[in-house]
């Protein structure tokens, strides 16, 4: 095997005899290939192994290819985050101009034409190879010059450092530069810096959303949905955007478009099933109920709802945040009010009241026993639970009742 192709790939693509095509003839390049042609097989195999090259068929049908590199260039992993990626595309007529500027933004991503063969695919796979290699430098440099701007007075010798290395950082020098800004909530200073390259690349989309995600963080969210939004046309599925645009449309009281992007980030990120949660409680901090339930209604279970708020309640008590754990459960409660389920709601709501060991709180913790005793009246737990507090609320009326002489 030459040293610039790699020893492992995994081929995504909804026809399986693709990928299983091209084992033997890449296996005598020793090349060993995985195949996937299901979304839940292909991020299960990509989190379990080390893929140099990945080749993704660029209309697949479960996610789009450029959703894949996206998800995957944002990866934990530093390993896993310069994967060298190549799109498989049906035919030259089928490319659309969308897929090719969101490509273009996405930056070191290869291409090839199906129906390809061993000898078509060996020269496509060492640049993807070589790639790889770019972007683990690249990952590197990225690593240090962050380190760099951790201090507020190396600010300017990081960014510094990133202007230097631009051509050679590309669109990723432009996120750098935000990460290095962020870290001390210095927009203004990021705004100065990205207009000025914005003057000598006026098309880069990558600038151009760089801009529109800092003046939202400004809070100018209507200039920054209109630089978004011509992003967006231009290059639709930018998972990263899309995220931006849902924040923006409900900081201008657009709660319904925003709830559109919503859906598009919960479509893309199957493997993140407490994402949509995450989406309610943007719904939620701005007041948008009404659009919160709707959007549970369509993407979540009630048996879901349940188990997400009873977690993230449990989690808060423990830490000791029990008015913050009362407003998760609560949240259940209003998502799906008729649930039989929801006994265990009121059960950790009663709990969650017990704890604050005051009266008129256990008066409360009374109420959501009988609550959840009348949706499960077999529910020992609660009735233990419900006799220690009754007894509790009596010593302290006796106590009232027949105060200790002077």
């Amino acid at each position: 095997m030459s040293d610039n192709l790699p020893n492992k790939i995994l081929i995504i693509d909804s026809d399986k005899s693709i990928g299983q095509g091209m084992k033997l003839p890449l296996e005598r390049h020793q090349i060993k290939v995985d195949v996937a042609d299901t979304a839940e097989s292909a991020l299960y195999l990509f989190n379990q192994n080390i893929y140099p090259v990945v080749i993704i068929e660029l209309a697949f049908e479960e996610l789009p290819g450029l959703v894949f590199a996206q998800k995957w260039r944002q990866h934990e992993s530093r390993e896993r985050r310069c994967v060298g990626l190549i799109m498989a595309a049906g035919n030259r007529n089928d490319r659309e101009p969308e897929e090719a500027k969101l490509k273009q933004e996405l930056e070191g991503i290869e291409l090839i034409y199906k129906p390809f063969n061993a000898i078509q695919i060996l020269p496509i796979l060492q640049r993807a190879y070589n790639v790889r290699q770019r972007n683990m430098k690249i990952d590197e440099l990225g690593y240090s010059i962050i380190r760099i701007g951790q201090k507020r007075d190396r600010v300017d010798k990081a960014v510094g450092m990133v202007k230097k290395n631009l051509k050679e950082l590309g669109n990723h020098g432009i996120r750098l530069m935000m990460d290095i800004y962020e870290q001390h909530g210095m927009w203004e200073e990021c705004l100065a810096v990205v207009d000025s390259i914005l003057q000598r690349f006026p098309q880069n989309i990558a600038l151009m959303n760089a801009k529109g995600r800092i003046l939202l963080k400004l809070g100018k969210a209507k200039e920054s949905l209109m630089i978004l939004e011509k992003c967006d046309s231009l290059a639709p599925n930018n998972i990263e955007r899309i995220d931006q645009m849902s924040i923006a449309y409900l900081d201008v009281n657009d709660p319904d478009r925003g709830v559109t992007k919503m859906k598009q980030l919960i479509h893309f990120n199957p493997d993140n099933p407490d994402l949509k949660f995450h989406m309610l409680s943007r719904l939620y901090e701005r007041g948008f109920d009404l659009q919160a339930q709707a959007l549970c209604h369509e993407t979540a279970s009630p048996m879901e709802v349940v188990r997400y708020y009873n977690n993230r309640g449990v989690a808060l008590s423990k830490s000791g945040q029990v008015d913050e754990a009362i407003l998760e459960y609560e949240r259940a409660l209003k998502l799906y009010p008729k649930f039989k389920e929801n006994y265990r709601i009121f059960y950790n709501i009663a709990l969650a009241h017990i704890s604050k060991k005051k009266r008129s709180h256990h008066e409360y913790a009374l109420e959501y026993l009988n609550r959840a005793l009348a949706l499960r009246p077999n529910f020992d737990k609660a009735k233990r639970t419900k006799d220690t507090v009754t007894d509790q609320l009596s010593k302290k009326r006796k106590g009232k009742t027949n105060p200790k002489a002077s």
